[in-house]
């Protein structure tokens, strides 16, 4: 058997002299992977720097709304109570009072002014047609932007009994029921409590009623079954640019 090392043997054997060496660059490694390992975890945990957030962009007003916090001379219960008043003359052709010099009557396809307005809208005979004819307005509510705007919803509805007028054309009775869509509709009022633009004819869902997802007259014609081209497609667009043509031979005429 070979025999023990003595401590002098130890120290002189090969083998001996390389463990302690060996075990100390292991401990050297092991320090130096432990660092990497906090300095990776450190690099992975630390968040990246957030982007600045801009500033909140303010909703666009129309020209001329009251800026905000600017007073205006009626309460939202008032001016609602106010448009109401306004819808009752079925704005303005009874009682044209209520509009401003300024009046602009604003629809998606159809814009005209307080002139304008009055000739054509009086010049319709819906309710000798449609005896029951009825917007059915609800929902009467100021926009939170625009204090001096009161937005309302319309469903209107009716029964063709009889021959109406419309532009051009008589229409005979066919005793047809009217089922409008919802409609978004807008009186803006200046600070005498006039109303200075009526907007209207925006269709909420076109699925709803049978007027085939139109509103305004369109809608009523529509539900009587007069053939109204779809919107945006040729034939409404050539109807759109001759009844652009006629509007101004009209005028141009009635200048004279």
């Amino acid at each position: 058997m070979q025999a023990a090392l003595t401590p002098a043997a130890a120290l002189s054997h090969p083998g001996a002299a390389r463990r302690p060496a060996a075990a100390g660059r292991s401990a050297v490694v092991a320090a130096t992977s432990r660092r990497a390992c906090r300095v990776v975890a450190a690099a992975t945990t630390e968040a990246p720097a957030a982007a600045a957030k801009p500033p909140p962009v303010q909703p666009a007003v129309l020209p001329g709304t009251p800026a905000p916090g600017a007073a205006f001379p009626f309460t939202a219960e008032q001016l609602i109570e106010k448009a109401k008043q306004v819808h009752a003359t079925d704005t303005g052709i009874q009682d044209d009072s209520v509009l401003a010099p300024d009046f602009r009557f604003e629809f998606p396809i159809v814009k005209l002014s307080r002139e304008e307005y009055l000739k054509t809208v009086r010049g319709f005979t819906f309710k000798q047609g449609i005896p029951n004819l009825s917007s059915n307005a609800y929902d009467f509510r100021v926009d939170p932007f625009e204090p001096n705007r009161v937005w309302f919803t319309i469903r209107t509805t009716g029964t063709h009994t009889g021959p109406f007028k419309f532009g051009r054309a008589t229409y005979d009775a066919t005793g047809a029921t009217i089922q409008g869509p919802p409609e978004c509709c807008s009186y803006t009022f200046n600070e005498k409590g006039q109303v200075t633009s009526f907007t209207g004819g925006y269709v909420m869902d076109n699925r709803v009623g049978n007027t085939d997802g139109l509103g305004a007259a369109f809608g009523i014609l529509s539900a009587c079954g007069v053939k109204i081209p779809k919107p945006n497609s040729l034939q409404w667009e050539i109807a759109l640019k001759l009844n652009q043509a006629l509007t101004s031979i009209d005028r141009l005429f009635n200048k004279q």
